[in-house]
């Protein structure tokens, strides 16, 4: 189930990239924006190549934030004749490590089990509630929400979803955002840059969040680098493509890439959670860096 209650800290997504340009000063790139485009629809987990539709839509849908919204899924391209689980769940569930504790992200209750047909089509129609609602969104995990905490949007962890998984495996097909009228939008990024200025003759420019915008974990005022969270970027595979960074208005080619965020949950087994402390963390869960690096023609390495 793409995207329980002791859980934990949370850890970076970061990026690098490299990018030719000569003669930048600091004033012109700090203006910069740098962007991760999202997938052009919405949206399998690869490797699945399901197709889906949520109230007709294949983006996401709104819900009310005070009563239950039916939403009716429709897919197709999924495994034949197997069982399926269609069910309303937190971002967390996205990006927590292990994936296995994806299930206590989600709201079993209003779940539903469905068994594709020999073709891999399903229909299903669930509730989707929010917290504090009624009927209110209920995870094992308290610290999965509907809609999402500021905190937890800060870090890219933008929207609730309706996910279709394997019951079997938990393995996430594919997800609809749900839309909220009260939902979050997260802050703009607050960048430093090193050095303060490049010559003529080009140079190495880097950038970082300013010290103290981007705690671990995140706050409800974090300014945090946030785009493309759960895949990384670029990721080919997610249909995520690389980063645009324009110069004076023009892109330049540049290396920047981003790994995923990570929620680290007990028994977290990601690289990215080691020697992080487990306790019962705020769900803030996920910290966002950007490193960027503008280089000259030649020295195009970060």
């Amino acid at each position: 189930m793409s995207h329980r209650s002791h859980y934990r800290r949370s850890v970076p997504r970061r990026a690098c990239a490299a990018a030719g340009a000569l003669g930048l000063g600091a004033g012109l790139l700090a203006g910069t924006a740098i962007l991760a485009a999202a997938p052009a629809s919405a949206i399998p987990i690869p490797p699945s190549t399901s197709s889906c539709t949520y109230n007709g839509s294949p983006l996401g849908f709104a819900a009310s934030n005070t009563t239950g919204t039916p939403v009716t899924v429709v897919c197709t391209g999924l495994p034949a004749n197997t069982l399926l689980i269609v069910a309303q769940t937190s971002p967390l569930a996205g990006v927590i490590s292990p994936s296995s504790a994806a299930t206590s992200e989600a709201d079993l209750s209003t779940g539903t089990a469905v068994t594709t047909d020999g073709s891999g089509n399903l229909t299903a129609t669930i509730t989707v509630t929010a917290t504090g609602g009624s009927p209110s969104f209920s995870a094992l995990d308290k610290k999965a929400v509907c809609p999402p905490t500021q905190a937890q949007v800060n870090a890219g962890l933008t929207n609730c979803v309706v996910t279709v998984a394997d019951l079997a495996t938990t393995t996430g097909l594919n997800f609809g955002n749900i839309i909220y009228g009260t939902q979050p939008t997260p802050h703009r990024p607050t960048l430093a840059l090193t050095p303060s200025s490049i010559g003529k003759g080009g140079g190495t420019l880097t950038a970082s969040d300013k010290a103290g915008a981007c705690p671990t974990p995140v706050k409800a005022r974090s300014r945090c680098w946030w785009g493309a969270a759960l895949t990384g970027a670029p990721n080919s595979a997610a249909g995520v493509p690389g980063f645009i960074t324009p110069i004076h208005g023009v892109p330049v080619s540049n290396t920047l890439a981003a790994t995923p965020a990570v929620y680290c949950f007990k028994s977290a087994t990601a690289p990215a959670c080691a020697g992080l402390p487990v306790g019962n963390g705020p769900s803030n869960t996920v910290r966002a860096v950007t490193f960027v690096c503008v280089t000259s023609a030649a020295h195009a390495s970060c």
